[in-house]
């Protein structure tokens, strides 16, 4: 099995499609490579640190970057809450190659907390070309 492709498995849905709530504060990785990497985790109108730290989520405003870095208008489209690096939502229960790629079954970790938690995920991942990765998800 091509070994990048694993590991890139879990980072498009542990990303996107999860949540944070099961993670104590203690043991989140909120060191990010960088600002682009920061993922929202609080898309909902005025977030807050209160309401972010209740998600489980990382929280670095505006004033934190300025006062730490001395500058001014940074943050600018950089969420403030968002998601830690170590953060896991989905846990890939089955994964098979197939002639052109992979099937996974991806399960819950934990509730979301957000209405309507998908429990169970099927994905198919196709390497169409060495250039070119396609992905569908669908409900179980």
């Amino acid at each position: 099995m091509n070994t990048a492709v694993i590991s890139l498995l879990p980072l498009l849905f542990c990303v996107v499609w999860s949540s944070p709530l099961y993670y104590s504060q203690q043991g989140l990785q909120c060191d990010m490579p960088s600002k682009a990497s920061r993922f929202d985790c609080h898309p909902d109108p005025n977030p807050n640190q209160g309401n972010c730290v209740a998600r489980g989520c990382c929280w670095r405003s505006a004033a934190d970057t300025m006062l730490k870095k001395g500058h001014r208008n940074l943050g600018q489209g950089i969420p403030f809450c968002y998601f830690p690096q170590n953060y896991n939502g989905y846990n890939i229960s089955s994964l098979k190659e197939t002639d052109y790629g992979y099937t996974a079954v991806l399960t819950r970790s934990a509730p979301s907390g957000w209405p309507d938690d998908i429990k169970t995920l099927a994905m198919e991942v196709r390497l169409e070309t060495a250039q070119r990765l396609h992905f569908k998800v669908a409900y179980c």
